[in-house]
């Protein structure tokens, strides 16, 4: 590939974005990218892959020369990764198109690149969260943190309000876009290479919403029926109330509340784009708005704030944005939601509790600890969805889905 420095000085303001100012990385190109216009598609793909793949691995970058690793040395940053992940010596390229970088050249980057350093550097993971992850999976640690490691693929789930999957399928492909059905799930498809979805026909009619394998299971595993009363009490920007609106055909009473009011929003438009009529929102603002749902819901989806582990393979800056600290908060966080929501149910009602997690004390712990305070509630199923391969673990994006019913 051609590299022009126009291009790697876009990744080093991305980087800086995401590393000095704390800002979430899709954001920062989503930003960088409107402020861009003239860049092409192999431009925006070579950014985009290029900020990912250099967060995902920051802690390797990093440990190969703790030396060179002043704040200002983006460059060599880029210049390491480009070697160590690609083979590209480009040394050349920086000393005679990037002016500011002030780096001591040439550099032995083989050696560099080849060096020894602890497996903590190698698995570019917080000390805490590798801990964790040893402490949970034993011998399966590193196995699950290389996983984690993995760029995501890209799952569709076709809106059944408004079309098939075969006719999906076809409209896609007129517009270039290739995907290929997913085993197990009638209407998943998956992007047999990426592509700007969000620009198609199809996105813009409402045909389609942009949601992991998992993440479609959990309402699946919810079974709303239609005419039924069905709450999701945590329903952020809403992928899984979509979902439990089509399952429900648009019939019943569907509920999402949350309190983030700009999720909702952004919720109510996703909603009008993909022909949902039976759904009402509600923003919590104190225990009133909880209260008088008690005892008026058939269904329950709780799906709960979390530490997201299991979804770094998509967000590889959370890795460094999430602190132990943090953990111990939403740990709390998510026992009052199930204490409170679970509320919701009337009798002979069933909930979901899931998380985007690998840490147990968010998933067994949790579930223990309410199943010791709400004795009335039966667990009927717990299980992980993550396909489980002989060689390697595939984390696409991991749930812990545990199914109740309420005596």
């Amino acid at each position: 590939m051609k590299y022009h420095a126009v291009l790697v000085q876009s990744v080093i303001d991305c980087l800086k974005d995401i590393f000095e100012n704390n800002f979430y990385a899709d954001k920062v190109l989503e930003h960088h990218f409107k402020k861009n216009k003239k860049f092409g598609k192999r431009d925006r793909h070579f950014i985009a892959h290029s900020v990912f793949e250099m967060t995902r691995w920051w802690r390797t970058l990093c440990a190969f020369d703790e030396q060179a690793w002043v704040p200002e040395n983006y460059y060599l940053r880029w210049l390491v990764y480009e070697y160590w992940k690609n083979g590209q010596d480009l040394q050349d390229f920086l000393v005679s198109k990037i002016k500011k970088t002030n780096l001591n050249l040439p550099i032995d980057l083989k050696k560099l690149v080849n060096k020894e350093i602890p497996l903590s550097d190698r698995l570019s993971f917080s000390d805490w969260f590798i801990e964790k992850v040893k402490k949970d999976y034993g011998d399966d640690f590193e196995k699950i943190l290389n996983s984690l490691n993995n760029p995501a693929p890209v799952y569709l789930r076709v809106n059944t309000l408004k079309t098939t999957k075969d006719k999906l399928i076809t409209l896609l492909e007129s517009e270039n876009v290739l995907v290929t059905p997913v085993e197990g799930l009638e209407n998943a498809l998956m992007l047999k290479e990426r592509a700007n979805v969000f620009i198609t026909k199809a996105y813009k009619e409402g045909l389609f919403e942009v949601q992991d394998k998992a993440s479609q299971m959990v309402a699946e595993l919810l079974d709303p029926k239609p005419g039924e009363r069905v709450a999701d009490v945590c329903a952020g920007a809403g992928g899984k109330t979509l979902h439990l609106a089509a399952l429900m055909q648009n019939k019943g009473t569907l509920l999402a509340s949350d309190v983030h009011s700009k999720k909702l929003e952004e919720l109510k438009i996703r909603a009008k784009r993909a022909g949902v009529s039976n759904l009402t929102t509600q923003l919590v603002e104190n225990t009133k708005d909880i209260k008088k749902h008690f005892n008026k819901f058939d269904a329950l989806l709780i799906d709960a704030p979390c530490s997201g582990s299991g979804v770094i393979r998509r967000s590889p800056d959370s890795k460094w944005k999430f602190k132990l600290e943090d953990l111990e908060k939403i740990k709390i966080t998510q026992q009052e939601v199930l204490n409170t929501y679970s509320k919701f149910l009337k009798p002979k009602g069933r909930m979901v509790y899931a998380t985007c997690s690998i840490l147990k004390e968010e998933n067994e712990g949790q579930i223990n600890n309410f199943i010791k305070e709400n004795p009335h509630f039966n667990l009927v199923k717990s299980m992980y969805l993550s396909l489980i391969k002989t060689i390697k673990m595939d984390f696409t994006w991991h749930y812990l889905v545990s199914y109740f019913s309420c005596c």
